[in-house]
């Protein structure tokens, strides 16, 4: 129970509405009236018209269901999947009880898997209460639950059976749905609970019938089956979509889509103009709403902005090949948001920084590509938008040809209206959702400063990501789990575990429960240029306003250099423990305690943060979980436990570096930080640095903290050999 502060926050900071929602879905279920509207019950087969009505030629049967409607591509002639060794190989594994979580992490689950296991933590839920009645927050984690009822698997059998037209994939297949609807029949236990999951489910199902179609295993009775079972889905769907579009986030997309696929794919079920029209409508209403001008997210996440990107480009797609096209406001929200994607992304690796919320959800599993390769999603897009390829060609193309029976014949008949009023977001105003990528010679900087105006899913304004040679050197810690036990309930969203300040041992905001903020801290940024090389961006945000204290981070870099200059000022007239954080991938390193200075060996050269600290300061290096280094005893730092981790894939952590330094004086307290790679000597002070690579000196010279603009001058000159080493020598000592 909210306590009546706390309560009136949440009312101030999300609004009416949706509290008032979800007081409502509340009382209604306290009072059975879901249960009423859903009731559990049994599949009974036999009395549905559908099925006791087929012809006795099953391939008529098939044949009406292949002229109802059209899908992406025929079963006549399936794309050939790039890698088939490989595919065939992980189709067997599926075979013989492996299965892939979240698109990463086989295990063995035994074939057919129990799909009421919790593989978190070797427990089982209850399978015969109404999904209403499950407490979802009480099992440890529910995503190890729903995951193989998703049916993922699904798209990877199809790939198989596309590669030999091995009919022992199809069969694997039917098996699987048949156990599947035995198991939980309609309304009954935790894989009835999220209408997203169904959702995901049903398109799943969608894409396998469409493609083993033409396999002996799929016979009349068993398309029948699967087409009730999919239109019980949408009755269930349809009955709770209002909950899921309350949510303002993928929920209400996914579940829209949902329910248009139904519709378009099925049109002899009763309902499917009535779910055809409302999840067409739905998606037209909720795109603009989800997506902000600059194309970044309502979810604050790069990996729920691909799951968004996945689904439009489902649901415009099937669209287009069954003559119901979307509206072009439709096709320029999807653009706008691969165009912002493609800001980030990593073209080599086709990763993007690990940031916000990341449940491991991959909507379109299509490819051999990684988990964190995004380029067959924004690929796809963007040639579903713009008729043109953002990437070269590789395996990241093959879900481009799933989904483009023919994509040079598409390209060439894509309506030239269209892509003629599509353009980039260059020009647009600035968004608050405050994405900055500031792009020096081989490196570049991701930083948030944001001005919220939906809710946030973690406490990290003033984040900092730092990319180089294509590898993540300064980065975020993830996700892991949402519902493990303390301190894994989302625990990696607190401000601590960022690259970021803390001030007073607090985060930014008001943590209400593991998805739910209050009291958002709002940012700004400026930028400006000093001399005629150097580039400055400066960002703040009140999140410690309540302790009388203001963190600014000010961001100095040259775009022909690599070096990266982070001034971090507190000011404020208190006394607080203030704390700055940053997480690195786990590189072997070098840590020298007197200098503040840690030398990372990454796979692609030697970087190195060397950071300048108020003189009372201690420094804590933690590797997963651990202590590995200090300068002291630590003043009061938070539970190392889960520090030092971090996680690029759901359900899995692994260990990286976090460097904290803490001080505990009395404000304005200023951090120095120098982001490098090795060769670059660098000597700092709180009013001045000097830097010196290949015989080019730098001098920098910093205003008092509080000051309008923290960077005062900066100064180029060319050196010759002896000056460089001098200032190398300079570089082993450490001032405060």
């Amino acid at each position: 129970m909210l306590s009546l502060p706390i309560a009136a926050k949440v009312l101030r900071d999300l609004g009416p509405a949706w509290v008032l929602k979800r007081i409502a879905f509340a009382a209604q279920n306290r009072a059975g009236l879901l249960k009423r509207r859903m009731p559990a019950g049994d599949w009974n087969f036999d009395s549905v018209p559908l099925l006791s009505d087929l012809t006795a030629d099953p391939e008529a049967f098939k044949s009406a269901v292949r002229e109802q409607s059209r899908f992406f591509f025929s079963a006549d002639q399936l794309p050939s999947p790039m890698h088939a060794g490989e595919v065939c190989q992980q189709a067997e594994r599926v075979l013989n009880g492996e299965w892939p979580y979240f698109a990463h992490t086989w295990l063995r689950v035994g074939v057919p898997p129990d799909w009421h296991f919790n593989a978190l933590n070797g427990t089982r839920v209850a399978d015969s209460d109404h999904w209403s009645d499950i407490e979802l927050y009480s099992i440890h984690d529910v995503k190890f639950v729903w995951e193989p009822s998703r049916f993922a698997v699904v798209y990877l059998l199809v790939r198989a059976y596309a590669a030999r037209t091995d009919d022992r994939y199809a069969e694997g297949f039917w098996r699987l749905v048949e156990d599947w609807a035995d198991k939980n029949p309609p309304n009954r236990g935790v894989n009835w609970a999220s209408g997203q999951e169904l959702a995901l489910r049903v398109m799943a199902w969608c894409f396998g019938l469409h493609a083993f179609l033409n396999s002996p295993t799929t016979t009349a009775q068993r398309l029948g089956r699967l087409i009730c079972m999919i239109e019980r889905h949408g009755e269930r769907i349809a009955a709770f979509i209002d909950y899921a579009l309350s949510q303002r986030n993928n929920h209400g997309i996914s579940e829209a889509v949902g329910l248009f696929t139904i519709g378009t794919l099925f049109p002899h079920l009763s309902r499917a103009s009535q779910w055809r029209k409302k999840g067409r409508g739905l998606i037209i209403a909720q795109a603009p709403r989800q997506v902000y001008e600059d194309g970044s997210y309502v979810q604050h996440s790069f990996n729920y902005e691909r799951v968004l990107i996945d689904n439009l480009v489902w649901a415009t797609r099937l669209g287009e090949v069954n003559d119901c096209w979307f509206p072009d406001e439709t096709y320029e929200c999807l653009g706008t948001a691969v165009q912002f994607m493609l800001r980030f992304c990593d073209p080599e690796s086709g990763r993007m920084p690990n940031y916000g919320s990341n449940d491991g959800s991959l909507v379109l599993p299509l490819t051999s590509c990684d988990f964190t390769d995004y380029r067959p999603a924004l690929q796809a897009a963007n040639f579903l938008v713009y008729g043109q390829f953002c990437f070269g060609n590789g395996g990241w193309n093959e879900q481009l040809e799933w989904l483009f029976a023919n994509p040079e014949l598409e390209h060439e008949s894509k309506s030239p209206r269209i892509r003629a009023m599509l353009v980039g977001p260059e020009g647009k105003p600035r968004s608050p959702s405050g994405y900055n990528r500031l792009t020096a010679r081989e490196s570049y900087v991701m930083l948030r400063a944001a001005t919220l105006i939906d809710r946030p899913v973690q406490a990290d304004q003033l984040h900092l990501d730092l990319w180089w040679r294509g590898e993540n050197i300064a980065c975020d810690a993830g996700t892991y789990l949402y519902n493990g036990a303390p301190p894994w309930d989302n625990g990696l969203a607190h401000t601590a575990v960022h690259n970021s300040v803390t001030v007073g041992e607090r985060d930014q905001m008001t943590r209400v429960d593991r998805f739910l903020w209050v009291d958002w801290a709002q940012a700004q940024s400026f930028r400006y240029q000093i001399g005629s090389f150097g580039r400055v961006l400066e960002a703040c945000h009140d999140g410690y306003a309540k302790a009388t204290a203001k963190h600014k981070r000010s961001v100095l870099y040259c775009e022909c250099e690599d070096f990266w200059i982070v001034i971090d000022d507190v000011v404020g007239a208190s006394c607080l423990p203030t704390r700055l954080h940053w997480l690195f991938a786990n590189f072997p390193y070098e840590w020298s305690p007197n200098e503040l200075q840690l030398s990372l060996h990454s796979g692609v050269g030697r970087f190195r943060c060397t950071v300048c600290a108020p003189r009372a300061s201690t420094a804590t290096l933690v590797r997963a979980g651990k202590v590995v280094g200090t300068t002291g005893a630590t003043l009061n730092e938070p539970v190392h436990e889960i520090l030092g981790w971090r996680a690029a894939y759901y359900g899995e952590k692994e260990p990286a570096l976090s460097l904290a330094i803490q001080t505990r004086s009395r404000l304005p307290v200023r951090f120095v930080t120098i982001l490098a790679p090795d060769d670059v000597s660098a000597f700092a002070n709180t009013s001045r640095i000097q830097l010196a690579r290949a015989g080019v000196a730098y001098s920098v010279v910093l205003n008092e903290p509080g000051a309008e603009r923290t960077f005062s001058k900066l100064e180029r000159s060319v050196h010759g050999e002896a000056q460089v080493v001098t200032a190398k020598s300079k570089a082993t000592a450490h001032q405060t």
